[in-house]
């Protein structure tokens, strides 16, 4: 390693404290900085990953600071101007108190060199000048602030109507006042409550005007309405547990179904709202969908004896119902938001133009399934896993369509139980997809594994480290969740047994994506196991594009990447 990063970055960390001790009332910021000094000291090391990640961070945060110090102390009223600083400067000590942590687990990773052999399985994708992506992005990341802005003005109204005046004409002043947007959000993201989280990242759902404003802008499909789908399979035969059974893959012997089936298969059930009780499922195509009014129940008899496990006969019955249907395209689509936010709602954007795109043989389901921290794990994961098993076997009898071919589609936390669902139909012996298009994957949980990645969550302005961190805590709290030894957490870590049955994959990711390296490591194992896949790495993208064209707040350079995801959806249909 060569010595002079390793002596710069010390050198700038006791310069910063050194300026730091003449004020007053900043003890715990030079506490901060002295101990991430220590634990770099204490871990430092010959490893090409330890001297990237010193580069980076003296870079990116300890360099920045120090000139912001100089700045500061070249004023003639150090006291008075420290406080326009104030909330720069805890930002970067909250990122300081992350680097700490990763610190002791970079030369565990995997050197350079593999990653560089890595990434001959990887197409990098340019979507335009990095000079005019960045100009777009700093535009972008304006309406990131100023959305953040008014998810916090009038929060400390208990009045409901104050509140809402105070924040609509707050966030209409944010517009010309940029800067204090900014500051507010940074002093949100320096410590986030999961309120301040929920509300940015679900402002399309929670507001009433961009509520309005998406419903007027998103393209029209054909059809457009939301079922309720009844869970119909006991959910405590899938209760996961770790034990000697955990990779054991079974031949498929029939579910345990609920005591009330019979009253949860009447046609009238998907059309009744009973929240607690039910999977709240979005339904668009290009092609007319329609509800059963009557249902033969011959038919659906005979599929529940086929999937019961006190019924269960061999059969080549699959699809009885519906041959003549023009519908036999199936995508099953879940949102990202970190299991904590967001909705099919809110990814409308696009998947109305996958709808449109696909054409009027497919139909889109989008789930709503239950949100942490009111449902932590496993509960996101059994909705749309019992979704899943809804729509491969009783669909057809209620909605005018057959499935002849499944494709999952998940954005974030959407691909992590994407691939989920791929394991337990692996394990029950059940019908596995016939494809997975997933964007951005959070494929591994336990993020004490390092890899080069990482480090742009220290600097990412749509899904920092700190926001990440607090939607995983609240994910797992109080579940006795291990993400260091669960697939269903971290597919990562999924046995060799499991992934060479996962179907064909389509992977799109950003260069600037903290999430992004474990992908990569993840389409590794497939590789050794000469699975079929397809990663795409787009540069100088972070995580969560697809949400990124919204009209009047959109990134023009992301209208290319959205079209091509509706071609790499459509290619995994036609493979």
């Amino acid at each position: 390693m060569n010595d002079n990063v390793i002596c710069n970055t010390l050198y700038f960390l006791q310069k910063c404290q050194l300026l730091l001790s003449q004020v007053e009332g900043h003890q715990e910021w030079i506490n901060e900085i002295n101990q991430c000094q220590k634990e770099l000291e204490l871990h430092k090391a010959n490893h090409p990953l330890y001297e990237q990640c010193l580069i980076f961070i003296t870079d990116k945060i300890i360099h920045p600071f120090l000139q912001d110090l100089d700045i500061l102390f070249n004023c003639q009223d150090v006291v008075k101007e420290i406080k326009k600083y104030e909330l720069n400067f805890n930002y970067v000590i909250k990122r300081l108190s992350l680097i700490r942590e990763f610190i002791p687990n970079v030369v565990k990773a995997q050197t350079d060199e593999e990653w560089i052999q890595l990434n001959r399985h990887i197409e990098y994708v340019n979507l335009d000048d990095p000079l005019s992506l960045s100009k777009q992005f700093d535009q972008f990341y304006d309406y990131i602030a100023l959305g953040a802005a008014y998810c916090t003005l009038g929060t400390k109204y208990s009045n409901s109507l104050i509140s809402l005046i105070v924040q609509n004409v707050g966030g209409a002043v944010m517009l010309v006042k940029k800067q204090t947007a900014r500051d507010i959000k940074t002093k949100e993201i320096t410590n986030p409550s999961l309120s301040f989280v929920k509300g940015l990242w679900s402002i399309q759902n929670n507001s009433a005007f961009f509520k309005n404003f998406m419903k007027l802008t998103n393209c029209k499909v054909k059809s457009h309405f939301k079922i309720h789908v009844p869970f119909l399979f006991e959910d405590q035969q899938f209760k996961y547990h770790h034990d000697n059974n955990t990779y054991v893959q079974e031949k498929f012997k029939g579910f345990k179904m609920v005591d009330d089936l019979f009253n949860k298969l009447q046609a009238n059930e998907l059309s009744l709202k009973q929240k607690q009780q039910k999977i709240k499922v979005r339904i668009i195509s290009a092609n007319k969908v329609i509800l059963n009014k009557k249902v033969d129940y011959s038919q659906l008899v005979q599929k529940v004896v086929e999937v019961s496990s006190e019924h269960y006969q061999i059969s080549s019955v699959i699809q009885q119902n519906n041959k003549n249907a023009n519908i036999k395209k199936v995508v099953l689509h879940i949102h990202g938001g970190g299991w904590v936010a967001m909705s099919s709602f809110s990814h409308q954007s696009y998947t109305r133009k996958w709808a449109n795109y696909l054409g009027d043989d497919t139909i889109i389901f989008s789930i709503d399934y239950r949100l942490a921290p009111e449902y932590r794990y496993p509960y996101a994961l059994e909705d749309v896993w019992q979704l899943y098993l809804w729509i491969i076997n009783f669909s057809q009898f209620y909605l005018n369509i057959t499935v002849d071919q499944i494709i999952l589609a998940g954005d974030s936390a959407g691909g992590n139980m994407a691939l989920g669902v791929c394991f337990r139909a692996i394990k029950y012996g059940v019908r596995i997809p016939d494809g997975l298009l997933m964007a951005y994957p959070a494929v591994n949980l336990d993020f004490t594994q390092f890899n080069p990645y990482l480090l742009q969550g220290l600097i990412d302005q749509v899904a920092p480290a700190t926001v990440l961190k607090l939607a995983l805590h609240e994910y797992l709290k109080d579940t006795n969740a291990t993400p260091n030894v669960d697939p269903y957490l971290s597919p990562l870590i999924a046995e060799d047994s499991f992934l060479q049955h996962l179907p064909k994959m389509t992977i799109m990711c950003g260069e600037l994506d903290s999430l992004t390296g474990d992908t990569i490591k993840f389409v590794n194992r497939l590789r050794k196991l000469n699975k079929q896949f397809r990663m795409i790495i787009y540069n100088g993208i972070n995580h969560g594009f697809l949400n990124f064209e919204v009209p009047i707040f959109a990134v023009p350079a992301i209208k290319p990447l959205i079209e091509s995801s509706c071609d790499l959806l459509k290619q995994l249909f036609n493979q």
